[in-house]
């Protein structure tokens, strides 16, 4: 089956899934009939991306790239050995993604032409599809028993809409994909912004959930405005958004040398370098970096499934994947040192802040914040292959311990009740694993992915990182990510023994949490006193088929996926295919096994430091005692929340009161002022217009009959009388005549 002509349809299935549950009403009011339409269209969209997959592997792509030559420096020489030993950087190579399948259609008429949209299929495009239609699917299949006891009843709307808004986020994540150009890219990502606003927010009745949903949606508008600043420079300069290799498109070689060179609007800013720098912002906002990562952690208000989606398949993927889709771009431009920068700051700051948390969403929240941490930095030392291997074992493994972390809760909840102040903190749990045997084995094969232990996915796609920091030179990068690994052991080590071993603590649960901190996914219930009955406690449970069935198949992948690219093992395939002919680094045994080494040792003290901890729910953090004030600040993120309401916010809400101060006392008096002129002017027309139109028009018209009156009566029918006014004519015409001349 042709499946490169069917590739329009994957994106358009779960689009029609969206519609039918909005718009047809026996759909949208029957959860079965909603969820089981969102299942099966979106099962359709995965089996033609998996196609697609197969088909381009059989056949490979029809078409090549139209390549010129482009000396892609990044800034600067390429480092000869000298240099590189005192710490010099390698050139960046300019990508050229390999052959691909383009399809385009116009759309609307540019002055010149029309624009065309179409989709584009490449390596980096059809992995990408592949990985988001099945961790999407397997999304959906868990939403059906996770969502099965929402506080909304079965036939509510609300029910069918929850799975109306994430067949509306899969559909935008894959006609981004998918997107040939920068335009429909943006169209795709903006609605991404919507659908998460709609779903963090999905439980409107809760004020945390609102102002989390609010929260995200303006910070990624941010780094949103960048990225359209960015697109209508690269218009400007190129004349089209389109990605490929032909004149005028934006991985023309020709365009690319011109705007490695040519000046910006900011003087000794190329426009390579303002371009990429725009663009660049909005990944800082969508892939949630520093400063702009605020709004991820706070995004656990929504849905469990939500949370996965949102860290795994779409949202904060999109971000890296755009660095990727533009990187040309990028590789000619001065920017990636600042991107190297920015994700492996991200990488250890989040990290640093996941050791000190205890809400089981959050942990992972933070851990999702460092490992794009670690796929940005990788993009900013020219590292994209790297970086999008990263970004597709990640997706499969963190939407594995999403919602592992959401079966964890669905099991709590039989014992401390529907409260996530209660069934989210790992402090309350304890010797899971012999209660929930399947979500703790596939738990913790998300788990060694995630730490990067072989054979797990992570280690082949993380370590790939790390090695090409260091034998690129960036050992400042190469140092940052090795610390950061050795905290992600750490800090997933201290939740799996907090959580899987020990004494299960919930039949006497912790009380004080402060849910203004901590994001919870109260699995749609609110108060629990005001919405269930209190009852007997009982053990937590495993979670039905319907959540533990997606559970294994994510497991699968969180142990296999890696495989795709074992350098040691002399496997390629994954590098191969995204980037045929690029340059492939050599595995090193030491680099590999220094971060191996980094991951135990961290997991080894996790084990250590928390393996007698918690013997009560109340007991306070090992650590806590011995770093003091620093554990506060990790457990406070930071304050870096706090800094931005007392500034940023602060100055919003200073320049909101002044505006309105500003509307009430200067604008609205100026414009009642104006009112009053406007109705003294109108009085004075209407005076003028009264005398001179009404009195004086009248007075005429009556002056006129009688002057009417009086020649009418003039005429008498006597000779005599005519013969008296022709006499006195005549008469006075002589006296004109006599004293005029």
């Amino acid at each position: 089956m042709p499946f490169f002509d069917l590739a329009w349809l994957i994106p358009l299935l779960p689009l029609a899934a969206f519609v039918l549950i909005t718009l047809v009403p026996p759909i949208g009011r029957s959860r079965k009939a909603s969820y089981t339409t969102a299942l099966v269209l979106l099962g359709l969209a995965t089996v033609i991306a998996w196609g697609v997959l197969a088909q381009s592997i059989s056949e490979g792509f029809p078409s090549a790239p139209l390549v010129t030559s482009v000396a892609a420096e990044a800034g600067q020489e390429p480092a000869s050995e000298g240099a590189a030993a005192e710490g010099g950087h390698e050139a960046v190579e300019v990508p050229t993604f390999g052959n691909f399948y383009h399809k385009s259609f116009a759309w609307a008429p540019d002055g010149s032409g029309f624009f065309n949209f179409g989709y584009r299929l490449d390596g980096a495009t059809v992995l990408m599809l592949a990985m988001v239609t099945l961790a999407a699917w397997c999304i959906h299949l868990f939403s059906v028993g996770y969502m099965a006891h929402d506080e909304f009843p079965a036939g509510h709307q609300r029910q069918s809409r929850f799975f109306s808004y994430i067949a509306l986020f899969t559909a935008s994540m894959l006609g981004m994909t998918l997107a040939d150009n920068l335009l429909l890219f943006f169209i795709c990502w903006e609605l991404m912004g919507l659908c998460s606003f709609l779903l963090i927010g999905f439980w409107f009745f809760k004020p945390s959930a609102r102002e989390a949903a609010k929260k995200a949606f303006i910070t990624t508008r941010i780094g949103d405005v960048g990225m359209m600043l960015g697109m209508m420079y690269i218009y400007n300069k190129s004349g089209s958004l389109t990605f490929g290799h032909e004149a005028g498109q934006i991985y023309n070689g020709e365009f690319l040398e011109s705007i490695k060179t040519a000046a910006s609007l900011i003087p000794g800013v190329s426009a390579a370098s303002l371009m990429a720098f725009l663009v660049f912002l909005g990944t800082v906002g969508k892939s949630a970096q520093f400063p702009l990562h605020v709004w991820l952690p706070d995004a656990m208000e929504g849905p469990t499934p939500v949370s996965a989606l949102i860290h795994a398949a779409t949202m904060v993927a999109a971000g890296v994947f755009l660095v990727i889709r533009t990187f040309p771009i990028f590789a000619v431009s001065d920017v990636l040192p600042v991107v190297a920068f920015i994700g492996a700051f991200t990488a250890l700051f989040a990290a640093l802040i996941a050791v000190a948390q205890y809400d089981i969403k959050r942990i992972l929240a933070f851990s999702t914040l460092s490992q794009l941490g670690f796929m940005v930095a990788a993009l900013g030392i020219g590292a994209w292959v790297a970086a999008l291997f990263h970004l597709l074992t990640h997706a499969f493994f963190k939407a594995l311990l999403f919602l592992g972390s959401g079966s964890v809760i669905h099991g709590m909840e039989a014992t401390v009740g529907h409260d996530p102040d209660k069934a989210q903190d790992i402090r309350n749990m304890g010797t899971l694993r012999k209660f929930m045997p399947i979500t703790f084995l596939t738990y913790m094969a998300g788990f060694f992915a995630l730490i990067g232990i072989p054979p797990f996915a992570g280690f082949w796609s993380k370590d790939e990182i790390i090695l090409d920091a260091f034998i690129k030179h960036h050992y400042v990068v190469y140092g940052v990510l090795t610390a950061a690994a050795f905290l992600t052991a750490f800090y997933m080590t201290r939740q799996i023994v907090v959580v899987f071993f020990g004494k299960f603590r919930g039949y006497e649960p912790r009380k004080a949490v402060v849910a203004a901190v901590h994001g919870h996914d109260d699995h749609g219930h609110g108060d629990h006193d005001d919405h269930h009955h209190h009852h007997e406690a009982h053990d937590p449970h495993e979670s039905p088929r319907s959540m533990t069935i997606p559970l294994m198949i994510l497991g699968l992948f969180a142990v296999f996926a890696g495989f795709v690219n074992a350098g040691f093992l002399g496997i390629h395939w994954f590098s191969d295919y995204v980037n045929p002919g690029g340059e492939i680094p050599d595995p090193s045994y030491m680099v590999a096994g220094i971060a191996t080494a980094v991951a135990l040792v961290g997991a080894g003290l996790g084990v250590l430091t928390y393996r007698n901890a918690f013997k009560n729910a109340n007991d306070r953090d090992p650590l806590a005692g011995a770093l003091g004030p620093i554990w506060t600040a990790l457990e406070n993120r930071f304050y870096i929340d706090q800094i931005y309401d007392k500034t940023f916010i602060a100055l919003t809400y200073g320049a909101g009161w002044l505006l309105n101060w500003i509307d009430r006392h200067v604008v609205d008096r100026v414009v009642n002022l104006t009112g009053l002129v406007t109705l003294f002017i109108g009085r004075v027309n209407f005076i003028i217009d009264d005398f001179s139109l009404n009195t004086v028009t009248d007075d005429i018209g009556e002056g006129t009959i009688t002057v009417g009156d009086g020649v009418r009566q003039s005429a008498t029918g006597k000779i005599q009388d005519y013969g008296a006014y022709i006499f006195g004519g005549v008469v006075l015409l002589a006296l004109i005549y006599m004293y005029a001349f």
